[in-house]
């Protein structure tokens, strides 16, 4: 059992240093401090996904008023989704698949293997990460610290676009899959990023980065569903629930 949770971390390792010596995982930005004008952007509260969507499609976008605009968006506390990540290398590629389902402080990040059983789970509740393999009775606990829910599964964060000194290339509305999105394309680190963001759920939808002309990295997010997950993923091994933990 000691030689497969270790081949399991070593492989998680692997992929995870790939990702940070590459530049393609980039950690959120603090203190970003947004444009003070409300022209071109739209006016949405907390009152549900759709008004967030209807409100978008009445702005023409652009790379003036974009950034303002994807600011406004509003991460539902409450889904479920899949994301596969995939690295391009001369040679091949390697993929990565995750399933993530949030209710409000609680977030649980399972890796995937191909076929879609869980081989590995990550649960933040609140300040505290919880992490165990498939089938274990006992897990790890400790303090959850300065690492994101959207680094846990390797999802780049979209707020990207918002830091301070990013120039966009292109900006425009575009439908994904018939969903709703703002397409924003930048350089940071190096790579030409090209990202998607759904206005109708406030999340990414697809992420693309590009080395020159060549794609080395592709995320992408589907399977989204609205609403808090059952209770029962939000269970250690054992049975104790960590929702309302403090």
């Amino acid at each position: 059992m000691l030689a497969s949770i270790g081949a399991a971390v070593l492989v998680a390792v692997l992929f995870f240093s790939f990702l940070l010596s590459s530049g393609l995982l980039h950690e959120r930005g603090a203190g970003i401090e947004l444009p003070s004008e409300e022209e071109d952007a739209p006016q949405v509260s907390q009152g549900g996904l759709i008004l967030t969507a209807q409100s978008v499609a009445e702005i023409d976008i652009n790379t003036n008023n974009a950034q303002k605009v994807i600011s406004t968006l509003i991460r539902p506390d409450a889904y479920s989704c899949r994301i596969e990540n995939t690295l391009y290398f001369s040679g091949g590629s390697a993929t990565r698949f995750c399933r993530r389902y949030a209710r409000g402080q609680a977030v649980r990040t399972d890796t995937l293997n191909a076929s879609g059983t869980v081989e590995s789970t990550l649960l933040r509740a609140n300040d505290t990460a919880y992490s165990w393999n498939a089938g274990d009775r006992s897990y790890y606990k400790g303090a959850w610290g300065d690492f994101s829910d959207d680094a846990s599964a390797m999802l780049p964060t979209y707020e990207d676009v918002l830091q301070e000194g990013v120039k966009l290339q292109d900006a425009a509305k575009q439908d994904v899959d018939f969903e709703p999105c703002i397409r924003a394309a930048f350089e940071q680190d190096g790579y030409r990023c090209v990202y998607y963001i759904s206005t109708a759920s406030g999340l990414l939808k697809t992420a693309s980065f590009y080395e020159g002309d060549t794609l080395v990295r592709q995320v992408t997010v589907s399977e989204l569903q609205a609403g808090e997950p059952g209770e029962e993923l939000f269970t250690l091994p054992g049975g104790q629930s960590v929702l309302g933990e403090e």
